[in-house]
Order: C-alpha cells, then structure tokens, then sequence
C-alpha cells in the first residue's frame, strides 16, 4: 500500500432511532474495512465534534426516513411517542449534521460523501428519502458523491430490515471502499 492510499480512511455516520440505520451503517463500515480503515460514528457525535471527521477522506452518511425526508424534531419525538418510550430521545439527527457540516476546503478533512437511509419496504416507490435530501446539501457545501446513495428497506417503522438488505450493505460497504482506493467516482 503506497503512502497515498494509507491516507484513505473513512468514517460512517449514523443517526438511528430504532437500531435498523445502526445495524446497515455497521455491516456497511465492515464491508467498507475490507479495503480501508473506517469508523463508524453517531451522528450526534459527529455534530459534537465536528473534528472527529478531520482525518478521514469519505464520510458516508445516514438515517431513516421521515415523512420522506430526513428525520426532524417532531417526527423524531413522534418516533418516541410510537414505541411507548422503549426508543430513546435524540436530539440531533442527520438533518442536523448536514446543517452544521463546514463547507468543504482542501485543508483538511473529508473530499467525498455518500448517503444511504432506511425506509419502509410500503415507501420504496416514493422517490423522496432521506439519503437524497442528504446528498442534497452536502454537494452544495462542496463534497463530491463518490458512489451513488442507497436505500435499505425495512419491513416497518420499527423494523426489521427486510430480508438480505444487511448482506446489501457489507456489499455496498465493499463497493465504496473499491472506489476510495480507486479515487474515481463510480457508479454502483
């Protein structure tokens, strides 16, 4: 490995209310990590400290959707309200991170993103989700897509994904890490 494919690392970064966008984000980073350093992060992590991203080259960002979009306030305390309590309070999301996320510079930190979220298996034909409204903003602060994004269905809100979308995932994950090695968008 030359010195210039040492410095492709990656992070995963996730927002998950119900554990689904969790899970896909881990098996993504494990497909991911069969080709480059990744860690996996939580969102409100990620907005805490915007630095915990300075060292790596791709974030690959994610969440569920919401009202066809990405999570807000309301329908987050919605989704708590939903499970009866069992689901914990967040009070930060992808929609946030995306927000806070710094236009992106050459000095430092990450060049590419990809999206990916969880949706219902009912909601697949709706074109809207969470993931595009992502990749919306972040290209506008000046990252490039590396891969196109990614939907992974759940059966439900609350789960379960739906039969072989974790396998999809360490797939995809293996197909991102293919194309930071290769530093050349591709299609997946």
């Amino acid at each position: 490995m030359s010195n210039h494919e040492e410095n492709l690392t990656a992070a995963v970064v996730f927002e998950s209310m119900f554990g689904n966008c969790e899970k896909v984000a881990r098996q993504i980073a494990a497909g991911m990590a069969t080709g480059v350093p990744v860690k996996v992060v939580d969102v409100a992590d990620a907005v805490a400290d915007p630095s915990i991203l300075d060292d790596v080259a791709l974030v690959v960002a994610g969440g569920p959707t919401h009202s066809m979009s990405m999570s807000r306030p309301g329908t987050r305390a919605e989704a708590v309200q939903r499970s009866g309590g069992t689901v914990p309070a967040r009070n930060v999301g992808l929609r946030e991170w995306c927000v806070a996320l710094q236009d992106r510079t050459d000095e430092h930190g990450p060049r590419w993103v990809t999206t990916f979220d969880t949706r219902t298996a009912l909601g697949r034909a709706i074109p809207s989700s969470a993931s595009r409204a992502a990749a919306r903003i972040v290209t506008r602060k000046g990252y490039e897509m590396l891969v196109p994004l990614r939907s992974f269905l759940v059966e439900d809100a609350a789960g379960p994904l739906v039969d072989g979308h974790l396998e999809e995932a360490y797939v995809w994950g293996e197909k991102i890490a293919a194309a930071l090695r290769a530093q050349v968008p591709v299609a997946v």
